[in-house]
This record gives C-alpha cells, sequence and structure tokens, in this order.
C-alpha cells in the first residue's frame, strides 16, 4: 500500500464536506404524489443538502445532493450562480444530484407562488453548504470500491428482467485517520415513504445517510442517484396488488439502513490515496421528441370524454392499501385522465431538447452526470463500456427534464391507439415510457455521448500524467 503520508505526497488532495437541513415548513403542500393532495402536518425526519468539495492542482469540484424530487431549470441555474457568489466552484464543476425523493416540496417541472419565498432561501443555504464544506477542506486521502444489494428492488416495467443492484462507494478521509465523508452511488426510485404520510422525510437515501453518519460521526454520508428511471424498491412492478410492502417508514428505514451497512462494508475495506486528480467535461446531446399516433385534436376531445366519465380525484392522503405499483388501477381518474396525451402531441414537432452530458473524474472514479429519468438498461450499458473501471451513473442532476426509456416499450406500444393508452388496468406498466418526452432513439443517444465524454476525460487525466 502506497505511503500516503503529507509528507510523502508530491500533489496534495484537499477534501471537506458539510450538511444543512433544508426541510420546508408545515403548511405547506406535499404534492408528488397525485393522490396527496393534503399540507405537511410536521416532520419525520429532516430534509438536507449534503456536499463534498475537493481541490487539486488547481481545480475545485463540488458534489451535492439534495433530498428533494427535484427543481426546474430556473431555480438550478440559481443555485449554481449562488454557489460560484459564495465558493467560488464554476457552474460546470458543481455536480448538483437530486435523490428524486417524493415526501419533499413538489418543484419539479413548476414552481407555484408558495414555494417562491422558499426556493430562494434554498439557494442561499446550499451555496452556504459548499463553503461550509470548501472551507473544511484538509489534505485528504480518497479511495473507492463497489458491492451490490440484491433483491430490494425491481423493474417497474418488465419484473422478471434483471436490474443493477451494483453500488458504488467513495471513502475521504483526513490523514490521519479522521472520516470526512461517504459517498454511495445507487439506483432506486425515492418512494420508499407513501402518499398516506403528512410529513416531510428523506425517504431511504435520508435514512441510509443517517445510519452511516451515526456510525461514523463527524462524517457526511452523500447519497447520489443513479440510472432508476424504471426501478421501485421491494417489488413494487406495476400492476402488483399483493405487495408486502406498504410504504411504511419502518419498510423506508430497513431499507437504507441495509444499504447504508452494505456501503459501510466496502468502505471499510479501502486502499486510499492522497493524489486524487480531479477534471471534468462536458458535451451536449440532441433528446428528439416522442412521436404519437394522434392529433392534438384527438387527444383534447378524448382528455373531455376521460373527464366526463372518470370524474376527479381529491383527497388528502392515499387510500388504504394504496401503493405505487396499484395506485394507477385505483385511480384512473388521475393516471388516466388524458393529460398526458394531450402533452405530447402538443411537444411532439418541436425541436429537440439539449442535454448536458456531463464526465467527472476524481482519482480513479469516474462519473457520467446528466438530467432525466435514465432507464435502467441504459446507465449499465454506460458502466458495460467500461470493465476496468466501472463508472458511477449519476442521473437526476440539475433541472427535471423527464424520463429516458429504452426503445424496447417504445416499440411495443407505438401503435396503440389513443382510445386503449389511457386503460390504466393493460399499460400503466409503460408508465415512464407513455410520459417520456423523448423518442425511442434518445436514450442511445444519450449513452453513446456518455460514453464518449468518459472516454475523453481518461485521455485528458492520462495525459496530464
Amino acid at each position: 500500500m502506497p505511503d500516503n503520508s503529507p509528507d510523502q505526497s508530491t500533489n496534495r488532495t484537499l477534501a471537506g464536506a458539510a450538511k444543512a437541513v433544508i426541510t420546508p415548513p408545515a403548511g405547506y403542500p406535499m404534492g408528488n404524489w397525485g393522490l396527496r393532495q393534503g399540507v405537511a402536518r410536521g416532520v419525520h425526519r429532516d430534509i438536507h443538502v449534503r456536499a463534498v468539495v475537493f481541490k487539486h492542482d488547481g481545480t475545485t469540484l463540488a458534489i451535492v445532493s439534495l433530498e428533494i424530487a427535484g427543481l426546474t431549470a430556473e431555480t438550478v441555474e440559481a443555485i449554481k450562480a449562488r454557489i460560484f457568489q459564495v465558493a467560488a466552484v464554476p457552474a460546470d464543476n458543481v455536480l448538483l444530484n437530486f435523490t428524486h425523493n417524493h415526501t419533499s416540496p413538489d418543484t419539479i417541472i413548476s414552481l407555484p407562488k408558495e414555494w417562491v419565498t422558499w426556493t430562494t432561501w434554498l439557494a442561499d443555504q446550499v451555496a452556504g453548504c459548499v463553503f461550509n464544506a470548501l472551507n473544511r477542506a484538509v489534505p485528504s486521502k480518497v479511495g473507492s470500491g463497489l458491492a451490490s444489494l440484491d433483491g430490494w428492488t425491481v423493474n417497474r416495467q418488465y419484473p422478471d428482467k434483471p436490474v443493477d443492484t451494483e453500488i458504488g462507494v467513495m471513502c475521504v478521509e483526513s490523514y490521519d485517520g479522521r472520516p470526512i465523508a461517504r459517498l454511495v452511488n445507487f439506483a432506486c426510485h425515492g418512494v420508499a415513504d407513501g402518499g398516506q404520510y403528512l410529513e416531510w422525510s428523506g425517504d431511504f437515501a435520508g435514512e441510509m445517510s443517517a445510519e452511516i453518519e451515526s456510525q461514523l460521526p463527524g462524517s457526511v454520508a452523500i447519497y447520489i442517484q443513479g440510472a432508476a428511471g424504471d426501478i421501485h424498491p421491494f417489488d413494487w412492478w406495476f400492476g402488483n396488488t399483493a405487495s408486502e410492502h406498504l410504504h411504511t417508514h419502518e419498510d423506508t428505514a430497513l431499507f437504507g439502513r441495509s444499504l447504508a451497512n452494505a456501503a459501510l462494508a466496502v468502505a471499510n475495506d479501502n486502499s486510499l490515496s492522497a493524489d486524487v486528480p480531479l477534471a471534468v467535461t462536458t458535451s451536449p446531446v440532441q433528446l428528439p421528441r416522442h412521436r404519437v399516433n394522434w392529433s392534438l385534436n384527438d387527444a383534447l376531445a378524448n382528455r373531455e370524454r376521460l373527464r366526463e366519465s372518470l370524474g376527479s380525484y381529491t383527497g388528502e392522503t392515499w387510500r388504504e392499501g394504496t401503493t405505487t405499483a396499484n395506485a394507477a388501477e385505483r385511480h384512473p381518474e388521475l393516471y388516466g385522465g388524458g393529460n398526458n396525451e394531450v402533452r405530447l402531441a402538443q411537444n411532439q414537432d418541436r425541436t429537440p431538447v439539449v442535454v448536458a452530458v456531463r464526465g467527472f473524474r476524481i482519482g480513479d472514479i469516474l462519473i457520467s452526470a446528466h438530467a432525466g429519468e435514465l432507464f435502467n438498461e441504459l446507465g449499465s450499458a454506460i458502466k458495460q463500456a467500461f470493465p476496468e473501471n466501472r463508472p458511477w451513473i449519476a442521473s437526476y442532476c440539475d433541472d427535471y427534464i423527464g424520463y429516458i426509456s429504452t426503445r424496447l416499450p417504445h416499440e411495443e406500444i407505438a401503435d396503440i391507439p389513443l382510445s386503449e393508452i389511457v386503460d390504466m388496468k393493460k399499460y400503466r406498466r409503460y408508465y415512464g415510457t407513455t410520459t417520456s418526452p423523448y423518442a425511442p432513439e434518445a436514450g442511445e443517444a444519450l449513452v453513446a455521448i456518455a460514453i464518449d465524454v468518459l472516454k475523453t476525460l481518461l485521455g485528458q487525466t492520462e495525459n496530464a500524467r
């Protein structure tokens, strides 16, 4: 094992970490579950922002995790501008990732007026967290490892298909062995806590972080959400009406703590290095629009018919026995009401969406980062392109842009007529594909660019050495 003492290290790496509570007040609308329309009455577990900052040879990188579902482009831009103002970390050097926690503010697509004040305050909290992490940076050692958490997640469209259960772990310690941060990359939708609760919560990612921090006092545990677009906890594949798990706080805690213990077992076996070169590179990708076999006029007329026949839903919380696996079949008035089909018809002729695909390198650790809910097989394709150094996949970065599906489900539903595709008993399992704004080839285009970005990053870093 190399001698990583300060006197022997010619290129020191500095690292620091911090966290802050960002829980909204009680009385604000819960949202995120359409079947939960009540306001928050309290807090089960505080929602956090967590950050780690690395400095090496003139480069500074910040990795920030927010235990919320997502934010609009304008809010993300304001946060990154505030980070640069306070901590001087350039926007391109900030990996801003969301755990996609559904028991957090509904600020994904739009910003209702009641959330404007909170998101302005949020920018200050996130920037302050990054500043505190930077201010605490000390000479450090970094290592990484891989494990697996099998049997806890499922492909919600195709429950018999294998899913990526890999856990990526990064261990950051000071020279004297003090734990600074543990970063954990895993892929699972943040839906463990359910819509029967009117309490803010950090979901399983918050439980994981709390468990690691309790076992490693003084550390900051950061969850990085992976390619979880079609991945659910437990057995919550769409259409399952017989799950043993009902989104309880107890199930959520069990999941989070199990993930924490698996990650800690990896971190305890790490070989750490004090010379950790940093690099980042970016390339755009164009995501073509999802085209449908119906017109806007037909979609509008279909929606009116559905509204008349199905009615509308009002309810403060989930009804007893509801899970994310059976919610649509129980409530087609919400999930099969025709709004999605109107939206697709409205947008199909618009120009492609341009997404920045970024690659981060922290020593031997590669991270592919991008916006969007990337399906699991697409994330695995990026990993498989680097068998000697499997990268992390950081989906849900920056602003929310919707699902990025694999090709197969697109092809299976391409010819389903408008009047039938809204049938939740038949087609709920394609959710994430039916609601994706992007064409079947979009995911493959993103994967190709992500691979090129990481290859470029590897070449740049090796040349620098």
